[in-house]
């Protein structure tokens, strides 16, 4: 079978295969003959390459090639190669009639007749220059949204890290004048250096928080099959102990396991449940639990709490550094915690969101998808 003869085989219906072909306008479909020459012209290749079909037929279908490509000899690798593998794909800059550019998918497909012997090849070519340009920015905000958290990683380390040094200072000549001069402080004096030394210590807090923040986004992950389940009785079993008094009913889901990295997991699992543990001590019989369900075919794990909750339409607040619903002389903290677990989870490939009511406790839901 020639090549003339696929380009006029009857289909269904009465028509000819190469009618409609002719009719496609968002492909570029047309035959080359063995050596690479341009046998028809359909309207999609009109429509992307520009040229009338008197123009293009019988040119060499180089000619669609940056100058580059064309040097590097090009459009011969492509046929080649479609000779040897039956096909060839690619994707690359193209040349129009009018000499602009534009990013194009191309499928070579060999032809051979019954015989074996090759009669042609089929070209079929997409624009794909919207989708590149909307790839293309999306990939350098990508890469500049990761540079700017670079440089502002860099500098919260630096500046906690550099803040570190006078604030020891004040802290030690503090507590010397506590131990040393304070026969010669009045009650005024000593509560304004109690004062100082307080938040002293606040800041040193706040410090420390912002370079947890800073190393949980530089830190190489080490992922294992953890059991989630015994983490979270370790750090209940170690709060219960903290604090004999109280009494607080805990349910675990049991063999709860799942890829991650041990540290940065356990410290997530610390800050919600200490959360947990620490908004319930007003609530008469506190509960705790944890545990997973099952959503949109992922596995969504959970804590829960029924402590003094909070108003649930403002819980994306909750997850930047240093936010607060409640007053810190009521419940202490610095307001870090959360920070910290959205950002383990984000390393974590996972999302995070709440859902609480005033004093109707509050549910923390997550996944992990590494």
């Amino acid at each position: 079978m020639s090549l003339k003869d696929i380009l006029q085989k009857q289909i269904p219906g009465g028509y000819d295969s190469q009618f409609l072909i002719n009719k496609v306008r968002d492909y570029a479909i047309f035959m080359l003959s063995p050596e690479g020459y341009i046998l028809n012209w359909n309207e999609g290749a009109k429509a992307i390459k520009g040229y009338e079909p008197e123009e293009i037929i019988g040119q060499h279908f180089s000619i669609f090639y940056p100058k580059e490509a064309i040097e590097k000899n090009f459009p011969a690798y492509e046929l080649e190669v479609a000779k040897e593998q039956g096909r060839f794909e690619d994707e690359g800059w193209r040349v129009r009639k009018d000499g602009s550019l534009f990013w194009a998918n191309v499928v070579i497909t060999t032809l051979f007749s019954p015989e074996g012997n090759l009669i042609g090849f089929t070209k079929i070519t997409r624009d794909l220059t919207e989708r590149k340009r909307i790839t293309d920015e999306l990939e350098k905000a990508k890469n500049k949204a990761e540079m700017m958290n670079a440089e502002l990683e860099a500098l919260t380390y630096s500046i906690s890290h550099d803040l570190r040094a006078p604030l020891r200072s004040i802290d030690g000549f503090s507590r010397l004048i506590a131990e040393e001069k304070a026969h010669l402080l009045d009650e005024e004096g000593k509560d304004y250096l109690e004062r100082v030394t307080r938040n002293t210590q606040h800041m040193n807090q706040l410090l420390t928080g912002l370079l947890n923040l800073s190393r949980i986004s530089r830190a190489e992950l080490f992922a294992v099959n953890e059991d989630l389940s015994i983490q979270v009785e370790s750090i209940l079993t170690k709060l219960q102990n903290q604090n004999p008094d109280r009494k607080v009913e805990l349910r675990i889901q049991k063999n709860v396991s799942h890829i991650a990295d041990l540290v940065l997991i356990r410290t997530l699992l610390e800050n919600l449940l200490s959360n947990a543990w620490k908004f319930t001590t007003l609530t008469q019989n506190p509960v705790i639990e944890f545990g997973t369900l099952k959503q949109d075919n992922k596995v969504v794990f959970f804590v829960k709490d029924n402590g003094i909750g909070f108003d649930s339409q403002n819980a994306d607040r909750l997850f930047g550094a240093f936010q607060r619903f409640h007053s810190e002389e009521d419940f202490p903290g610095i307001g870090i915690g959360l920070a910290l677990v959205k950002r383990i989870i984000h390393r974590h490939g996972g999302e995070i969101w709440a859902d609480a009511s005033p004093n109707q406790g509050a549910t923390f839901y997550f996944t992990l998808n590494s």
